[in-house]
């Protein structure tokens, strides 16, 4: 691993800003609404004729928010492992949040391909495949 200069630093930094405060946004969103559950009796199910559709329990909030912690921690502490799963979690929003996750998770995943992001959060793609996914001879 090579030492980064003090602008690589402040460069990469500036560029993460905007995922990390998307997925803290989405932490606190998720996170109210997780605690704003009544977990008493109630409707489980929305019927709609003869189609029924299934509300996420609360154990799934806690997935979801287990999982834009995760990004968090990986994107404070500079890991590797935060670009993987800072996508996942993009994708998760994406689907979740269906217009306005999508707008800003198909911004947002330019600045994880971002060489300088990836240079600071110390994640190295391996030169053994070529960009097609071939392997080099």
């Amino acid at each position: 691993m090579e030492e980064l200069k003090k602008e690589e630093i402040e460069q990469g930094k500036k560029i993460v800003e905007g995922p990390t405060i998307y997925f803290w946004v989405l932490a606190v969103l998720i996170g109210i609404g997780l605690f704003s559950l009544n977990f008493g009796n109630f409707m489980r199910n929305i019927h709609i004729g003869p189609l029924e559709i299934g509300l996420p329990s609360p154990n799934s909030s806690f997935l979801l928010l287990g999982l834009y912690v995760a990004a968090l921690v990986g994107l404070y502490i500079r890991k590797a492992w935060a670009v993987p799963v800072g996508r996942a979690g993009l994708v998760v929003s994406m689907i979740i949040f269906f217009p306005v996750g999508t707008i800003f998770g198909a911004i947002l995943w330019k600045r994880f391909n971002d060489p300088l992001a990836k240079k600071y959060l110390n994640y190295e793609v391996s030169n053994e495949y070529n960009k097609i996914g071939n392997k080099e001879e």
